[in-house]
């Protein structure tokens, strides 16, 4: 905990240092505050949209629209359901993304400090966000909203931004499914099947704030899918043959196989009251076999017998 604590108020220096070392970057900001002031009686409305073919591997989009058009907006997707269970992205509006990148930090900072490319906030908090678990953040984002909201003083927009960070913090909380294996990410576009839950709050100055909200769900491919055996039983085995016997099957996409954890295999012996089975057969018997592909694809299952002798 004292390490991610230490990372937030390095976070927070390096913010208060960029700031001091670029004043003409912090007048600059002043008069956004003035402009964001004027049109707080503005009418504001965010959309969260899904287009495209909703199916794993298919060309879609998912985002947010806005009324008007320059609106910032902070956005959250969580999966919770199918092969998206866990998964977390954070949608930044284009003007939050260019004040990120605006503030430098040290290239010392950075996991590739020989870049060429300039390093600051944002890459360093994509850096930080992407593939982490989620928990991480969830310890660590409650302290960085905090040292934002001193932060305003330097950089008077940011406190719009810790507020919106702070309530998809808050929908994380909500919606992310207790004990899943997460991971999270930073303006990424979810890819895998399952369901979604998403919400974008439009950050103004005014009291009420304007959110959107959406469910959706990305299909899992099924155009092109096919599953195959390995290696045929043709004739009976014993026990021990049939323990190094290649039982798998094998699954294609597209005319190319694709490797995969997700077949699930069940074993049902032949006759009355038997029940089906994950564990390879040991005793005499006929026995049918079935392969169900789950995850991302999907095709018919396939079945066949197998005599252990």
């Amino acid at each position: 905990m004292k390490a991610k604590r230490l990372i937030s108020f390095v976070l927070a220096a390096a913010f208060m240092l960029s700031a001091a070392a670029t004043p003409v970057f912090a007048a600059a900001a002043l008069p956004q505050q003035t402009a964001a002031v004027e049109q707080e009686n503005g009418i504001v409305s965010i959309r969260i949209k899904a287009t495209g073919d909703l199916v794993y591997g298919s060309d879609y989009k998912l985002e947010v629209q806005t009324t008007p058009a320059d609106t910032q907006y902070i956005g959250v997707v969580v999966g919770i359901g199918g092969e998206a269970n866990g998964y977390v992205t954070l949608m930044l509006s284009d003007k939050i993304r260019t004040l990120l990148k605006m503030i430098p930090l040290p290239r010392v900072m950075s996991k590739t400090p020989d870049q060429v490319e300039e390093f600051n906030v944002y890459n360093y908090l994509k850096q930080l966000i992407d593939g982490n678990d989620v928990g991480v953040l969830l310890r660590v984002a409650d302290e960085v909203v905090s040292v934002m909201d001193v932060l305003h003083f330097y950089v008077p927009t940011i406190d719009q931004v810790s507020n919106g960070l702070r309530l998809a913090l808050n929908l994380i909380r909500k919606y992310l499914p207790e004990g899943a294996f997460s991971r999270i990410y930073l303006d990424e576009q979810p890819v895998d099947s399952g369901n979604y839950v998403a919400g974008a709050l439009a950050l103004e100055s005014s009291d009420m704030n304007t959110a959107g909200f959406a469910m959706f769900r990305i299909k899992p491919k099924r155009d092109g899918v096919r599953m195959y055996w390995a290696q045929q039983a043709e004739q009976a085995m014993t026990a021990e043959e049939l323990e190094a016997f290649n039982e798998a099957a094998v699954l294609e996409v597209d005319g190319q196989v694709v490797p995969t954890d997700k077949i699930r295999y069940t074993y049902k012996k032949q006759g009355w009251f038997t029940e089906s089975t994950s564990e390879l057969p040991t005793k005499p018997g006929t026995y049918t076999q079935t392969a169900e592909i789950g995850g991302n694809y999907n095709c018919s299952k396939i079945s066949r017998n197998i005599i252990v002798k």
